[in-house]
């Protein structure tokens, strides 16, 4: 059933406003009440990538009145081809002004705030206060919990939509949502899932229409909360899959025992104002819905950590192997496309998928001392992990990868 409208209507429509929104006036749903309801409107787009392009370009059409935007990354060449907000001329630009840039160009009449910062703990308690809704097109599982902890502790409803390869998935959370309609993110997964290196945007891919349509989605429940008409997607995952064109709905309730006394509501909520900052995450800009998140933590064997260095011990170490001073192999893990794209002088080229394998071996004997590298360094410590506990002792891993190395050793060198 439909739930109250999130917001009252605001001020009267202006000639121009009555004339750029007449068609969406023209819906019974909506009418000029509605407009003014969105006109009034303060809106948290948490992500400017893959999914929050769409949902930024469909809410400012809309006319909703404030809109906010909060990341804090830069524009990449290969972010153009599903971040469809950010054109070529920005690359290299703050996502956020990119943005914002192309919002206030399609529409004038509203009123965009920028947030360029990391949301962390600390802060995300203080910025989705300011608004009615958020909308979380992030891509790493420890900020979406803290957001909808968060959305919970101050009641505003989140709406969550994730991206990978030909897939996409969207639902609303909604703590205080009324009509037993109340779930957050633990209900969808009471358990936080293991991350799996070669299961982000940046290795696996994703189809940019993809992030289109689930976008387009989001959007749409974002404007029927605010509106109040419609069904909400409260206790509903509709899930798509492009290859064979279909949507389906998987119902969810609550998580067992959520409502009981002293169950803690929301996974992330032990952590919120705590001065803690979020695991940098690969170039991803959707939030994949299952394991899907790379994460730059060590990866460890029974006992002890992998061994890791920086790009600029990197560099010195291959000064000192030219020189004869130093012995090891340099493997790159990536795939090679990715080779192509950007490559280390002197690294051995063996696919993550490939690395135990006969010809690998040749490669990379046990008894050789192993440097591995990767995009960022989530695969190479996959890599490291596997070699180690196959026989491999002396296995070290490059902090960052080549996306390090780009930063902080050959700026020449493209980012992708």
């Amino acid at each position: 059933m439909p739930l109250p409208a999130l917001v009252s209507p605001g001020p009267e429509l202006t000639r121009a406003e009555l004339l750029r929104y007449s068609r969406q006036i023209s819906l019974p749903h909506v009418g000029v009440d509605g407009q003014r309801r969105l006109k009034d409107a303060h809106v948290l787009v948490l992500g400017a990538g893959g999914l929050g392009s769409p949902v930024l370009q469909y809410l400012a059409a809309a006319g909703v009145g404030t809109i906010g935007i909060a990341d804090h990354d830069t524009v990449e060449v290969s972010n153009l081809q599903r971040q469809t907000i950010h054109p070529d001329a920005r690359v290299g630009e703050r996502k956020v002004a990119s943005a914002a840039a192309t919002v206030h160009a399609q529409n004038p009449l509203i009123e965009v705030v920028e947030h360029d910062a990391e949301v962390t703990p600390a802060t995300v308690l203080e910025l989705v206060s300011e608004y009615d809704i958020v909308v979380d097109g992030t891509d790493n599982f420890e900020v979406q919990y803290v957001v909808d902890a968060a959305c919970a502790l101050v009641g505003k409803p989140l709406v969550w939509g994730s991206v990978l390869r030909f897939d996409g998935q969207v639902t609303v959370f909604w703590a205080t949502a009324a009509e037993g309609l109340d779930r957050t993110l633990d209900d969808l997964y009471p358990e936080q899932p293991d991350a799996d290196p070669g299961e982000t945007c940046s290795v696996a891919g994703v189809l940019g229409p993809v992030c289109a349509a689930i976008g387009a989605v989001m959007a749409t429940e974002t404007l029927k909360l605010l509106g109040g008409y419609g069904e909400p997607l409260l206790g509903r995952l509709l899930v798509h899959d492009a290859l064979d064109a279909s949507w389906r709905e998987v119902p969810f309730g609550k998580a067992a025992n959520r409502d009981s006394p002293g169950a803690r509501r929301t996974r992330g909520a032990a952590n919120i104002g705590e001065p803690y900052s979020f695991t940098k995450q690969g170039s991803g800009s959707s939030g994949p819905a299952t394991a899907l998140f790379e994460r730059q933590s060590t990866v460890t064997s029974e006992t002890t950590p992998t061994p890791s260095i920086t790009a600029p011990e990197l560099k010195s170490l291959l000064e000192a192997r030219t020189r004869g001073e130093a012995d090891f192999v340099l493997v790159d893990v990536r795939e090679m496309y990715e080779n192509q794209l950007v490559a280390i002088e002197g690294a051995e080229l063996v696919p993550l998928g490939q690395i135990l394998s006969d010809q690998a071996r040749e490669i990379l004997p046990p008894q050789e001392k192993v440097i591995l590298h990767c995009h960022h360094d989530a695969r190479s410590q996959q890599a490291a992990a596997l070699l180690r506990a196959n026989g491999w002792e002396d296995v070290t891993f490059v902090q960052g990868g080549i996306d390090a190395w780009s930063r902080e050793v050959d700026p020449s060198a493209p980012r992708y």
